[in-house]
């Protein structure tokens, strides 16, 4: 980018961590009996299938077994929010991780002299396969995750002889800074859409006010700008979200129209729909410090019930109407009918939410068998079902009255596009699908220094955002400490940098326990925050912008600028445990001062004071912290 005689502001963030050990996957977002009473209220619970919200996982990526979590309580009577109860079945244990050789780091070279080269580490042993999944009664056991791709581990670099410092100790005993530019504005990548999390289920927390703040509010907390939502479909005996209306002999309300669609009768009282619809006024009555712009909602079924029959039994599951919520797939009769309601939801998302839908996703997890919520679907389905989609959509004129909106597919348990790649190369319908989604349940606590995300290469090829929608450290032992919030601001620096990812979303957003990025309670863990280092300072339709991944051992940067080019952020991560200097370079323009804030073992956010600008600035990296640096950018 040529320089500007106007001044651009410039936001910066660095994250420097503790090197830590992390836990497999092995078990994923479970019931929690604590979530879904919160003031008191209750929604309906499904007492005929024990099902977890989110069942099983993939196996650990090598690293320990881990203990799955309990599932939530299990009840005879309406409660939890429609949550399923029963733990999870114990998931397969996913092939053991092939970590790479460690290299130690090359020994400092003296004030003048070459630095040592790096001595190779030994092989690592790739570690046990995955715990149990935590939550929801799984019905089969889940194939374990991919064999963990720790690649090798680049020894020390050998330090530059010659001049006084370089790669050595300096005269004054300080690491000389690195050189040349690491902040390349000029250099742009991925549009960044934001940052979220799930309400899925949940009830409003009983203090509102603290919750909502260390979320949403861009001047206390997170300042997260996307909110998911579920589209209530499940039925049964037991349990009806009754989210379709019904005439007397059980059949979905619906007027036939003229060009052959149906436009049904949806009941936008429903208890989640309700909550959500609460949730959003709450954003919005917040006013300026909430900035929630991007809207999304998943089905984790279509509709189906014994009458209805939109589902039918597949390799896998052999419907049960007193489960009918739960496996199957779709029948290709009722394509028609399941592109009819998801466009009569759309359309009245925003009269019902007074809000635009941003992105409406097709299935949750469309690979992933469980015992709660979930249908199957193949690739070559996805692919039919979007020419359905997009001939209902038209008749019903969606794109003409949502320009805006996005249509998702897959949401993978893991990061995949597979199930989206006969879509992608189909040319009748490859416009239609908007944005790849994955969760990241292949990541764990024995593989977070060697885990490096996919990424969606055909996808992004297409010209797709991709998205991660939901991942969750509810399988982790409970921390709420920096390490723990180290390990997923390393996550989400992988998602944006390598994955080129445009949105990353936690599952899900209160309650208590590891589950959860905000706690009830207002004792919030650090993960909140590092995730804030971020999400307050990239704003949505911001820019990534190119950077030196890894300025300096044990430190991960990336950079951002907003869509009118006059400000930026950088995201730099000390994952070790001593104080790390660094120059901030950039290759257009030059620095103004530079605001400072923190997350560490002592910091949430903190604002810890300005730095002179200049073409470079100097700055330290406090050990096991995340830093953002926010400023301006002028000639």
């Amino acid at each position: 980018m040529s320089r500007s005689t106007t001044a651009k502001a410039l936001s910066i963030i660095i994250f420097a961590t503790s090197g830590a050990g992390c836990s497999p996957p092995g078990s994923r977002p479970g019931g929690d009996a604590t979530l879904s009473t919160q003031g008191g209220a209750t929604a309906p619970l499904d007492t005929t299938s024990s099902s977890g919200f989110d069942g099983s996982a993939a196996g650990a990526t090598g690293g320990v077994s881990s203990t799955g979590g309990a599932g939530g309580a299990g009840a005879t009577t309406a409660a939890s929010g429609g949550i399923p109860s029963s733990a999870g079945a114990a998931a397969t244990g996913g092939t053991a991780g092939m970590a790479g050789t460690a290299g130690m780091a090359g020994a400092a070279g003296t004030a003048g002299a070459a630095g040592t080269a790096a001595v190779a580490g030994t092989t690592a042993a790739g570690g046990s396969a995955g715990g149990s999944k935590t939550g929801g009664s799984a019905g089969g056991s889940k194939t374990g995750g991919v064999a963990g791709e720790a690649g090798a581990i680049t020894g020390g670099t050998t330090t530059t002889g010659g001049a006084a410092s370089s790669g050595g100790t300096s005269s004054s005993g300080t690491l000389t800074p690195n050189t040349g530019s690491n902040v390349r504005y000029s250099q742009a990548k991925q549009v960044i859409d934001g940052f979220g999390i799930s309400n899925a289920w949940l009830y409003p927390p009983a203090s509102k006010t603290g919750v909502y703040d260390a979320l949403f509010s861009i001047s206390k907390g997170a300042g997260l700008s996307i909110l998911r939502n579920r589209v209530p479909f499940r039925e049964n005996p037991t349990n009806d979200d009754k989210f379709i209306n019904k005439d007397t002999d059980g059949t979905y309300k619906y007027t036939a129209n003229s060009d052959g669609s149906k436009t049904f009768s949806l009941n936008w009282s429903n208890w989640d729909v309700s909550n959500t619809s609460t949730l959003i006024s709450d954003i919005k009555a917040a006013g300026a410090d909430y900035q929630v712009t991007k809207f999304m909602s998943t089905p984790w079924t279509p509709p189906n019930n014994s009458i209805s029959k939109w589902k039918v039994s597949d390799s896998y599951k052999t419907m049960n109407y007193n489960t009918p919520e739960v496996g199957g797939t779709l029948d290709p009769a009722h394509y028609a009918d399941y592109a009819d309601v998801l466009a009569d939801y759309v359309l009245g998302y925003k009269a019902k939410m007074g809000v635009d839908l941003t992105v409406l996703s097709l299935q949750n997890e469309p690979n992933f068998q469980c015992t709660y919520e979930s249908a199957d679907w193949t690739a070559a389905q996805f692919d039919t079902f979007f020419a359905t989609l997009k001939t209902e959509f038209t008749k019903k004129g969606v794109f003409t009255q949502l320009p805006n909106l996005k249509i998702m597919a897959p949401e993978f348990a893991n990061v995949k596009e597979d199930l989206v790649l006969p879509t992608l190369s189909d040319t009748n319908v490859s416009s239609v699908l908007g944005v790849v989604a994955a969760h990241q349940y292949e990541f764990g606590k024995s593989n977070v220094n060697s885990y490096s995300p996919p990424t969606l290469t055909n996808s992004l090829a297409a010209g797709k955002r991709t998205w991660m929608t939901e991942f969750s450290t509810a399988a982790w032992t409970a921390d709420t400490s920096i390490t723990d919030g180290l390990i997923v601001a390393r996550l989400v620096h992988m998602d944006l940098v390598v994955a080129q990812m445009s949105a990353f979303l936690y599952w899900w957003a209160w309650g208590s326990g590891n589950c959860c990025l905000a706690q009830s309670n207002g004792n919030q863990p650090k993960r909140l925050y590092a995730v804030g280092q971020y999400s307050r300072f990239v704003r949505p339709d911001w820019l990534r912008v190119d950077a030196v991944a890894s300025p300096a051992s044990s430190v991960y940067m990336s950079a951002f600028k907003n869509p009118a080019g006059n400000q930026v952020a950088v995201v730099a991560i000390n994952t070790g445990t001593s104080i790390v200097p660094l120059a901030l370079t950039i290759d257009a323009g030059r620095f103004g001062s530079l605001t400072t804030y923190r997350t560490s073992a002592s910091e949430n956010l903190a604002n810890v004071g300005a730095l002179t600008g200049g073409t470079t600035v100097n700055v330290s990296l406090a050990p096991s912290s995340i830093t953002t640096f926010v400023g301006s950018v002028g000639p």
